[in-house]
């Protein structure tokens, strides 16, 4: 198979990139992202580019007051989160060239604060703020502000601490939706009502401290609704007013009032944002409801392509249209307080209903690809195995074949792995077991009492005291099978559900393995001793979808992750630790266990590390120096998280086709998929080191 060098966008010194990669996988452009910079659902998202390093960045307000300046070039917080309550709509502008954030609340007041350091430079009582925009008035800068019932307010923000220009009561009851833009020497405003209605005014300075404020035209949605969005924007060189009231949203010339084509139609929900941005190749309007997010042709009000559904959990509450290393990028927020950017081409994390490559994803993911790793002539070799293919050897630093007699007689072996991986033909009455690197037979596994028909899957494979062992999940019980007599020399019991998942690794020194069942329960036990450890963690949703462990700066971690899409980690620490010192002697044989082999000191809760948008199939934890990343499957796609106590963003890598699964090696990761492999390793694209 050929070795092709796959796509990847600079991400720093610390991105993780593919090195190689083999088979038919469309690897789609890095992108980074999911982030969390407020605790609450996303109200706003504010674009703006710092003028002196043109690096784009998003201001992000939520529900509960918090506002942050998201990087997304990186991720990075700029400064710190301001989490006082009455910064629930802000707005970007420049006072005397410095970057400021105007804002209001519930509170009644008004403020201006610096936008790097989050200083606050002002605040003055206004009253109840519902809406604002901010804007320049011959030369001076503006905001323009609403409540309830209030009525519409301007404000200069040029005097040192602010000062109220004009006062307007509007007809039509209050204010929902506001947006302000230049025109000319003047500011165009305009102004959404209850009623499906949306006016538009002037502001117009007229002498220092005053400004003259003249209605210029009205615009209506074809049903009444609260107006829920207006923007400004510019398409094809006009400025344009982007709305939306109910399920509709529809794009008008900003001056003349007509409106460029008819409603957008086709949204299940009401409409909270409208971007202008492009759909592939063809400039486009952006709008989303709480589930999905449309593109469309205003002219026509034709929608361009399939709708991209959000499969988050969260609901999607805000969007916006931002340019990204020359890319025009769409950015989402939503009901979690999670910030998405991805590319209109490759919509992640929306999906539509076919694979990125073409190919219509299988209902479960792909078929079961394994991974392993095994030591052949002195160097690591990655063995691949697939149901119905022979197994292969692949060399991690390049992705070439190896030659390596791994398929012992010439049958299609089943590659069984854990930390001491096996093969293993499948026959009508058992497994015959060999060693990867030789193909020597060490063993004869006759198919476990209860088991239905030949052993299969879940297996895993590890050597105890020298000798292959296989812990074979049968039922709600594991069976630790000798694999050079098949003799079953312990038996793990205390699951009260099917046991769909045994893995095995080494914790500080420790072997131990993890089951995962039905019963909603992943239970640690000790490889040394065969006792059980109790269960570490709960609350899944029936079934784990995907389980890992390692240790990270000293501590002992155990991930897994559910069926929503949240990966949580608990330490055990202090369980391992006690079992280590219980253990004597090291290589007790293991024994028969029952529900209550628990030991150890109780468990700190778990925590949550990440969220996908769906159920993970596969966890990683890969190092590189000091550092350890977590890696999870999520679909056709990888996240990766840093497990430092540092700031470095999450990244988030596309792939073609659904990953099967991945293999953690020193400072590198493989990645299979139903397609091909893929290596990844940390920095400058290059051969993987052994």
């Amino acid at each position: 198979m050929a070795v092709d060098a796959t796509r990847f966008d600079e991400l720093g010194d610390r991105g993780w990139r593919p090195a190689w990669s083999q088979g038919r996988l469309g690897a789609s452009p890095t992108r980074l992202g999911p982030h969390h910079p407020v605790p609450a659902w996303v109200t706003g998202l504010v674009d703006h580019s710092d003028e002196r390093d043109g690096r784009p960045r998003v201001l992000v307000t939520s529900y509960a007051g918090t506002r942050a300046l998201l990087d997304l070039a990186d991720g990075r917080l700029i400064g710190p989160p301001e989490d006082r309550p009455y910064a629930s709509v802000c707005a970007l502008v420049r006072i005397d060239g410095e970057p400021v954030i105007v804002s209001g609340g519930g509170t009644g007041h008004l403020q201006v604060s610096d936008l790097a350091s989050g200083r606050l430079r002002w605040r003055r009582w206004c009253g109840d703020v519902r809406v604002l925009a901010t804007a320049v008035l011959g030369g001076h800068p503006v905001a323009v502000l609403a409540g309830g019932s209030s009525p519409l307010q301007v404000w200069s923000l040029a005097a040192e601490q602010g000062e109220r220009l004009a006062t307007v009561r509007v007809d039509g009851g209050r204010i929902a939706a506001l947006a302000a833009a230049e025109r000319h020497d003047d500011v165009l405003v305009a102004l959404g009502g209850t009623a499906g209605r949306v006016t538009t005014w002037r502001l117009t300075g007229v002498a220092p401290g005053r400004v003259r404020v003249e209605p210029v035209g009205e615009f209506r949605f074809e049903e009444p609704g609260l107006v829920s969005f207006l923007r400004f924007a510019t398409w094809r060189g006009r400025q344009v007013l982007l709305g939306a009231a109910g399920r509709l949203a529809r794009v008008w010339d900003a001056v003349g009032g007509e409106p460029l084509g008819p409603s957008f139609v086709g949204h299940a929900g009401p409409v909270n944002s409208v971007a202008s941005g492009r759909f592939e190749a063809r400039p486009a309007i952006w709008s989303s409801d709480n589930v999905a997010v449309r593109a469309w042709l205003p002219e026509t009000g034709e929608q361009l392509g399939e709708p991209f559904r959000y499969p988050y959990e969260a609901a999607l509450t805000s969007l916006t249209v931002v340019r990204i290393n020359r890319r025009p990028m769409v950015v989402s927020g939503d009901t979690a307080g999670m910030v998405w950017v991805w590319e209109p081409e490759w919509p992640y994390p929306f999906r539509r209903g076919a694979a990125p490559s073409g190919r219509d994803e299988p209902p479960g993911g792909p078929g079961p690809v394994r991974l392993a790793t095994v030591e052949f002539a002195g160097r690591p070799v990655v063995l691949v195995g697939q149901p119905g293919r022979a197994v292969r050897a692949v060399d991690p630093t390049d992705g070439s074949e190896v030659e390596v007699p791994v398929d012992g007689r010439g049958a299609v072996p089943l590659l069984v792995p854990g930390d001491r991986p096996v093969l293993a033909e499948v026959g009508p009455d058992g497994l015959t077991l060999r060693e990867p690197a030789t193909g020597d037979r060490v063993g004869t596994v006759p198919r476990p009492p209860g088991a239905p028909g030949p052993p299969d899957p879940p297996l895993a494979s590890t050597l105890l005291g020298g000798v292959w062992t296989l812990l074979v999940a049968v039922g709600e019980q594991v069976l630790v099978v000798d694999g050079a007599t098949g003799a079953v020399v312990g038996s793990w019991t205390g699951h009260s559900g099917p046991v769909h998942t045994v893995v095995t690794a080494e914790l500080a020194d420790l072997p131990v393995a993890l089951t995962v069942a039905g019963d909603d329960t992943v239970r640690l036990w000790s490889l040394r001793s065969g006792r059980g450890l109790g269960v570490v963690l709960t609350g899944h949703g029936g079934t784990a979808s995907a389980v890992t462990a390692a240790t990270v700066d000293g501590r002992t971690l155990l991930f897994g992750a559910d069926r929503s899409g949240a990966v949580r980690s608990v330490d055990v620490t202090g369980l391992v630790q006690a079992e280590l010192a219980a253990v004597r002697p090291p290589d007790r044989a293991p024994e028969d266990v029952g529900p209550d082999g628990g030991v150890g000191p109780g468990l700190p809760e778990p925590v949550v590390v990440l969220t996908a948008t769906g159920p993970v199939r596969s966890l990683a934890v890969v190092r590189s120096g000091t550092r350890s990343w977590l890696v999870a499957a999520d679909g056709a796609t990888l996240l990766w998280t840093s497990l430092g106590d540092d700031d470095t963003p999450r990244r988030t890598t596309g792939l073609g086709t659904p990953v099967a699964d991945l293999l953690a090696l020193p400072e590198a990761l493989v990645v299979a998929t139903a397609d091909g492999l893929v290596g990844y390793r940390l920095g400058v694209p290059g051969p993987l080191r052994g």
